[in-house]
């Protein structure tokens, strides 16, 4: 293996066989030669880990790690443990790298000498065919530094997923930036902490990651089980910032899922009415927080609804959101996003607020 790791790509692999051939070789044709490619078998029960197996007697850059089945939190986390490189990145195993990924990003970070580097990204449906243009408009997010106290514009780049990025090897392990066992949500742990921690963060408008939109993923499947495992990753995400004085920040993002998990509670197919009511009494203590962080900012045609739901009025709530299920699957795919996320005037009547809380 090259003595000089640039970087070490960590690739949790899970019962991955139908993806994993091909993004391994997405990594071998990286044009960037001195990576360390970590391939962490969490435990698969069908070829994965024979794949993996395979590919590392033919590549010496390839590492591979057979462990017992953790999640994919603990993987990753296994797989920095013994990273060599100067930097960190993270692919998934049903995902891909442009060929000029890693090296787009090792540029980047080299050149803007700052702890973390996000890069664009676009989604491929299943069978990889590109859809049309990349998740952040090219013309209007170019370079530039990034700062968690600018949601003009940083903000909007600045998304919870750990795999479009590159890290600083020596920052995460000197603030001690590891993924916590939280399911799901373990990106967005990782991602705020290393917000909060970092000094610097830059942008680059390059697409380096391909990612794929499979049908029926465990991601897409918001369970009674799902919805408690984000109340949980909530309660620690928000401890997180509060640990870190960084509540201010901690608005910005609350406002961003606060309508998002009411969405998704709405749009779900897999409760039961009175698994919803459990779980808008589970929440109770996320929605309360609107009033202590002044922000009552949804969409108009959640507002009803949100009246309900914070007056524990749940019977009325769970009316109102069987209207709006109906409701949405009728619109474009546009106006349901709009529904589920606040927009730059929103933010701009939070902003009045900051002095205020950066003072506590």
């Amino acid at each position: 293996m090259e003595k000089n790791i640039k970087v070490s790509v960590i690739v949790p692999v899970y019962n991955a066989e139908k993806y994993i051939t091909e993004a391994i070789e997405s990594l071998l044709k990286q044009t960037l030669k001195q990576i360390q490619i970590i391939l962490v078998d969490d435990g698969s029960k069908d070829n994965s880990a024979k794949i993996c197996d395979e590919y590392a007697k033919k590549d010496e850059r390839i590492i591979v790690i057979h462990k017992q089945n953790g999640g994919q939190a603990d993987a990753r986390n296994a797989g920095i443990s013994i990273a060599k490189g100067k930097y960190i990145m993270f692919l998934d195993a049903d995902d891909l790298f442009e060929s000029d990924s890693c090296e787009n990003m090792y540029n980047a970070i080299e050149k803007s000498k700052t702890d973390y580097v996000i890069g664009n990204y676009q989604m491929i449906d299943e069978d990889g065919k590109k859809w049309p243009n990349p998740a952040f408009d090219i013309d209007k997010y170019q370079e530039f530094k990034l700062d968690i106290h600018d949601y003009k514009k940083s903000f909007f780049v600045m998304n919870s997923t750990v795999w479009n990025k590159i890290y600083n090897t020596k920052f995460l392990k000197e603030k001690g930036v590891i993924f916590k066992i939280l399911k799901p949500s373990e990106d967005d742990y990782f991602t705020s902490l290393c917000y909060i921690k970092a000094k610097d963060g830059y942008y680059t408008s390059k697409v380096m990651y391909l990612y794929r939109n499979v049908p029926n993923s465990t991601s897409k499947k918001c369970s009674l089980e799902y919805f408690k495992g984000i109340n949980n990753a909530y309660k620690v995400i928000y401890e997180s910032f509060r640990a870190n004085n960084e509540i201010n920040y901690y608005r910005y993002v609350y406002a961003k899922k606060n309508a998002y998990v009411v969405c998704q509670l709405i749009d779900t197919e897999e409760l039961t009415d009175s698994e919803k009511i459990e779980c808008l009494k589970d929440f109770e203590w996320y929605f309360n927080l609107s009033k202590e962080l002044k922000i009552d900012i949804v969409h108009d045609t959640l507002k009803k609804l949100m009246t309900f739901i914070k007056s524990k009025d749940y019977d009325n709530a769970i009316i109102e959101m069987n209207k709006l299920k109906e409701y949405r699957k009728g619109v474009p795919e546009n106006i349901r996003k709009r529904m589920s996320f606040p927009t730059l005037e929103n933010y701009e009547q939070m902003s009045k607020y900051d002095i205020e809380f950066k003072n506590k």
